[in-house]
């Protein structure tokens, strides 16, 4: 080429921006769904609920989104662990996507449980929805790993 670049450097460009383009609308996911949990939570400050026996419902909630916060975790590493192994960036995405919506869910228990049972207590549910999201952050190197195989990028610069 004219600019003493041969194809492939050009190709790991390439490779490198559609890395980054995935890897900031990931980003642009995990605050679009954080900032939805915010606003839940501001809503539950803002409007009282109406009083009644909390009984046995909140409790299950609170079960019920502890449990999706495991199984965000599961689920994500099952499923990024198949995007390496098929090179496939993409399901890298719905990966984080389905453990942050499982986040979300404990979030609308809280919702759920405040409006519902009116517990004092149904903040909790939104710091374990919140704490689940931090934990998902996404991660740079989960779509290098993906878009380069088990090794990542500098295991396959080794084997050339």
């Amino acid at each position: 080429m004219s600019l003493g670049l041969d194809e492939e450097k050009a190709k790991e460009r390439d490779d490198e921006r559609a890395v980054d383009a995935n890897y900031g609308k990931l980003r642009i996911i995990w605050l679009a769904i954080l900032a939805s949990l915010v606003s839940l939570f501001v809503v539950t400050r803002l409007v009282e609920p109406s009083p009644s026996e909390s009984g046995p419902l909140f409790w299950i909630l609170l079960v019920v989104g502890v449990v999706n916060l495991g199984a965000s975790f599961f689920l994500k590493q099952r499923m990024l662990r198949t995007a390496v192994e098929q090179r496939k960036p993409e399901l890298v995405a719905a990966a984080y996507i389905v453990a942050l919506a499982l986040c979300e869910s404990a979030g609308l228990f809280g919702l759920v449980a405040h409006f519902v049972t009116g517990a004092k207590y149904y903040y909790f549910l939104f710091v374990v929805a919140g704490f689940g999201m931090m934990m998902h952050k996404p991660q740079r190197d989960d779509v290098l790993a993906a878009a380069h195989g088990p090794g990542g990028l500098w295991q396959a610069k080794k084997q050339d």
